[in-house]
């Protein structure tokens, strides 16, 4: 179980049928799953940057990269250019993925990179006065409650070191198992366990001076 549930939509925006209108009604239409291209195989067809491939990654990663976009910033504003953005950087870095590496540990990775630095620019933005985002995290707008305990978390995220936010976004709030949590961050396990530790011991001191947080994490049975 994570800390938190933060839902989201992992589709991108719907394309509407040839001559249908936003809003016209229309045969609800279901889409057949579409068929899995081996890791091995994919990465050897990044690598040799075949067109099927490039299509077979977005097929296969473009949701989780969407989920962790999300997650990871707490708000969907340009996330369709951030998922465009991530998969170009995994299609030019796919000569560097190890033998041992995962793709999706890898992925991943490289999501986190850029959303940090989409932090950093956004802060910068916010900062002259040129960022008029509205950082809502993606959350039902007809519960207050959870709209509110979103708000708190992600000005709980602001306040760690970045670093530390990424590892603990990824374990707490993605819900990665360590191997993979340690792999996207690049490090080993024992090292991540250290960092998700001062991570964890920095949240729950912020927590402790937040009722609305307490509150929320009492509700999912976390004791702090």
């Amino acid at each position: 179980m994570t800390l938190f549930d933060i839902p989201v939509d992992s589709r991108s925006n719907p394309v509407l049928p040839i001559g249908q209108l936003p809003g016209e009604h229309t045969a609800q239409v279901y889409a057949l799953p579409l068929p899995v291209t081996p890791e091995q195989e994919l990465v050897a067809g990044l690598c040799e940057r075949r067109p099927a491939s490039a299509r077979a990654l977005y097929d296969q990663y473009s949701s989780l990269v969407r989920q962790v976009v999300i997650r990871t910033l707490g708000t969907a504003h340009d996330v369709d250019d951030l998922v465009q953005e991530t998969l170009i950087t995994v299609i030019e870095r796919a000569p560097a993925l190890k033998k041992a590496q995962s793709l999706r540990s890898f992925i991943i990775g490289i999501t986190i990179n850029l959303a940090k630095n989409e932090i950093r620019k956004r802060k910068v933005r916010r900062f002259v006065g040129l960022d008029d985002t509205i950082d809502v995290p993606l959350v039902s707008p007809y519960d207050a409650a959870a709209t509110q305990g979103a708000r708190h978390l992600y000005s709980a995220l602001d306040r760690l070191e970045m670093n530390a936010r990424m590892a603990f976004v990824l374990r707490h709030v993605q819900g990665c198992d360590l191997a993979e949590t340690a792999a996207a961050c690049g490090c080993s396990i024992a090292t991540i366990k250290r960092k998700l530790g001062r991570a964890e011991s920095r949240f729950s001191a912020i927590v402790q001076a937040d009722p609305v947080l307490r509150e929320l994490l009492h509700n999912r049975g976390v004791e702090q």
